[in-house]
């Protein structure tokens, strides 16, 4: 049978990315998302890595600029999906990222999709007139209509993304080449971090480029420095977006995890882990104590969980030493 919907992200195959490939799925499989949903890891790179057997998998070969900007994969890969024999089939396709872990089931928002309506969060720019004055300098159609400030997660019909995917692909690199040779209009759109973030706001052109409209959404995700998630929203909100963990400072043994890094966020408590560091993949804080924070549970739960339930990720060639760096 054919899913109502299909959760969808893009990565690579590193360290990086393969503790987050686990863990993504094992919230899948724990959110009540397999009832009625599928899961595709969309995976840059050459050949398969080896935990294409274990979570679904479908790779593509990288696109040269991919190699100066990764996250152009996102909208090359899902391009290369959608040629393939193993295009979607479910009406609604939901695109995250790796670093979103899903909660609660997300069946409510995908029902709501319709041809030319998607939904999404609100993106962290919301607001700001920079938005519009850009869309008005690298517009090709539809050059009056508003742009929805949107970010992950995005519910959009599979036909919709048929046609922005390409449009994404296009308006990023757009993006990135001016950026590259026009340092006044780099400095000029900073604050809606043009350099790192054009993929985002080259899928918010290319969605209004294509007409497709968006119903924006408070709430959809949690992410690790926002404050910590009152319980009575924890079945309410959809996904953590992880980054970091903290532990109560009165938790003497947090202190054998305790991070140098991070210091800004000591109001938080003692940061006992952080993707950004080299060892993320290799040492998972546990046991949980009590008054830990939502955000920072789901991520050491389901980073011990997920590594319990599949096994611990070997050391391959397939992901080079190098913390970062991906698979060819």
């Amino acid at each position: 049978t054919v899913s109502d919907y299909h959760i969808v992200w893009s990565g690579e195959s590193s360290r990086y990315m393969g503790y987050q490939a686990q863990a993504n799925y094992y919230g899948f499989l724990i959110s009540n998302n397999d009832w009625s949903g599928r899961w595709t890891r969309v995976m840059t790179a050459g050949q398969p890595d080896d935990l294409a057997s274990q979570f679904p998998t479908f790779y593509a070969k990288r696109h040269p600029y991919s190699r100066r900007y990764g996250p152009l994969n996102k909208a090359d890969g899902i391009i290369k999906w959608y040629e393939s024999v193993d295009r979607p089939k479910s009406e609604v396709i939901v695109l995250i990222d790796p670093d979103n872990w899903l909660t609660n089931s997300v069946a409510d928002i995908a029902k709501k999709v319709k041809r030319g309506q998607g939904l999404a969060q609100a993106a962290w720019y919301s607001g700001s007139s920079q938005l519009k004055n850009l869309w008005k300098i690298v517009c090709k159609e539809r050059c009056n209509e508003p742009v929805y400030a949107t970010a992950v997660p995005y519910f959009i019909h599979r036909d919709d993304l048929a046609v922005v995917a390409p449009l994404w692909r296009m308006y990023t690199l757009m993006l990135k080449e001016r950026t590259e040779v026009d340092q006044a209009f780099k400095q000029q759109y900073q604050g809606l971090q043009i350099d790192w973030g054009a993929e985002m706001l080259g899928w918010n052109f290319a969605c209004t480029h294509a007409g497709v409209h968006f119903t924006v959404l408070p709430r959809v995700q949690v992410r690790d420095v926002d404050s910590p998630l009152p319980k009575n929203l924890e079945k309410e909100v959809k996904m953590i977006h992880m980054g970091r963990a903290w532990f109560p400072k009165n938790y003497a043994p947090a202190e054998q995890w305790r991070h140098t890094e991070g210091r800004n966020w000591n109001y938080r408590g003692v940061q006992v882990w952080c993707k950004c560091n080299v060892t993320a993949d290799k040492i998972y804080p546990w046991p949980i104590p009590e008054g830990t924070d939502y955000q920072s549970r789901i991520t050491l739960e389901y980073l011990y969980k997920s590594r319990e339930k599949f096994g611990v990720i070997p050391d391959s060639p397939l992901r080079p030493r190098n913390y970062h760096e991906p698979l060819a």
